[in-house]
């Protein structure tokens, strides 16, 4: 939710860029997520979900560092390359955690299974969406009652042009340091993400089932 909700907001209100930048920031996002998922597929095989996992893990927490480090003056191919490598570590985990997941239980259980790390997916986003918006709307409040509408003219190309120079600077920083404390949070998120993506077992894989496993544990 930090990228898909609150970078497009960065690179526009922040960084003073258009739509489209916004777009391609988010959209390297997606494609390395694609990929990551691929490959991940093929790791687990030849090694196990944990190494799939923690790859993924040590690629959020270097996307979320890169975010967490972003300003104004690197630009949107510094933000579209924090996107790209967080897109990696969310191929990587996604893929290996839910297919641990399957593999965990029965086959008469894994629709309960697989739905309920989709359930569980729901309420992180919800949760991700709710904190970061809290903690965007209190970096911008505190620059007054009317910085929430400014803010909205900021984001709209066809207002922005209404701001002066001196708005115009006071708002983006606003929105560059609220935004900054919220990848702080997303980085510590994915060290946690790393933290239990080591703790999974270290023998289990698709070709090596729980029984199997256990016997070579």
């Amino acid at each position: 939710m930090a990228i898909s909700a609150y970078l497009p907001t960065y690179v526009q209100g922040a960084m003073g860029k258009s739509v489209l930048a916004a777009g391609l920031a988010l959209a390297a996002n997606s494609v390395s997520w694609a990929f990551a998922s691929i490959a991940a597929g093929r790791l687990m095989v030849r090694r196990s979900y944990r190494v799939a996992a923690v790859v993924g893990g040590l690629a959020l927490v270097a996307g979320a560092m890169m975010l967490a480090s972003l300003d104004p003056t690197r630009g949107v191919a510094w933000a579209a390359t924090g996107s790209f490598v967080i897109g990696i570590g969310m191929g990587f985990c996604n893929t290996a955690f839910v297919v641990s997941i399957q593999a965990s239980v029965d086959w008469d259980e894994r629709g309960v299974a697989t739905s309920s790390y989709m359930f569980m997916r729901i309420v992180g986003q919800s949760v991700g969406a709710a904190v970061f918006g809290a903690v965007l709307n209190f970096g911008i409040g505190r620059h007054g009652p009317e910085a929430g509408e400014l803010v909205n003219r900021l984001l709209d190309p066809a207002l922005r042009h209404t701001l002066g120079t001196a708005e115009f600077a006071r708002l983006s920083d606003a929105i560059a340091s609220s935004l900054h404390l919220v990848y702080i949070i997303a980085a510590l998120a994915a060290v946690v993400t790393l933290g239990l993506a080591c703790a999974l077992p270290a023998a289990l894989s698709p070709t090596r089932p729980r029984a199997h496993a256990h016997e070579h544990g």
